[in-house]
């Protein structure tokens, strides 16, 4: 059995299960009242999801695992890379951390969340069957309301895709994903051989909007937050939550 959506984003009327506070940025009003209100729901047991695996990269600092609580909290299993890598640099480690956990991979289909800013709200279940039924694409991003890095060429191609939805979540941010296996695998092993950007020479997001250029359509952005939400940057109150949406 399903559980009821944890959230509503007000915006879209849609129902995510994936947030994400991303950036060292404090800009994220919504955070604390989201992690209040999920950790304070009471512990699941949902089990492994058969045709999916959850993997993300955490390094052993102390600002990581928010992720790995979240999971453990819904009773969902997942894979944990990048430990041996240190001192940890975004654009190189975390493109090898994925593309070796992907060669690990054996079901049809992979998620990814970081670690230190991100939390499941829901079963993964619902992910599935978005990303199956509404999604026509290989890959599939969250979107951000930051061009970033602050890259012109991104910030033109990535508006005219988004020229067709409603809001302004116009922009590919990696700290959230789904795909299918074998395609991931090959575009996390052609991210390890590209290079970032000048602009953010420790971001691996520079990479990844230039695969995302190179592979579209076939990788494309949750712009409506169907699936996932990342709350950067986001200061209005656009959410009701689990205990409000079961009152209507």
């Amino acid at each position: 059995m399903k559980s009821n959506p944890f959230i509503e984003n007000t915006l879209f009327h849609t129902h995510p299960s994936i947030v994400h506070a991303h950036g060292s940025h404090s800009y994220k009003p919504n955070w604390q009242p989201i992690l209040d209100s999920f950790f304070s729901t009471p512990k699941q047991t949902i089990g492994a999801k058969k045709n999916l695996t959850i993997i993300t990269c955490n390094n052993g600092h102390p600002a990581m695992g928010l992720l790995e609580r979240s999971l453990d909290h819904l009773g969902v299993p997942y894979q944990v890379y990048g430990k041996s890598y240190t001192p940890w640099v975004n654009s190189i480690h975390k493109p090898l951390a994925i593309a070796n956990a992907l060669d690990e991979v054996t079901t049809p289909y992979v998620l990814y969340a970081d670690s230190r800013d991100a939390i499941f709200v829901n079963d993964p279940s619902s992910i599935m069957e978005l990303f199956e039924k509404e999604f026509d694409c290989k890959l599939l991003f969250g979107a951000d309301r930051l061009n970033w890095p602050p890259v012109k060429e991104f910030e033109r191609f990535e508006n005219d895709m988004a020229s067709t939805y409603p809001g302004d979540f116009n922009y590919l941010n990696g700290g959230l994903w789904i795909g299918e296996t074998s395609f991931c695998k090959a575009f996390f092993e052609e991210s390890k051989k590209t290079a970032g950007v000048e602009k953010a020479a420790e971001s691996e997001q520079g990479i990844l909007k230039k695969l995302f250029m190179k592979y579209h359509p076939e990788v494309q952005l949750d712009y409506t937050c169907k699936v996932f939400q990342n709350i950067g940057f986001v200061a209005t109150p656009i959410f009701k939550y689990q205990q409000e949406l079961s009152a209507l």
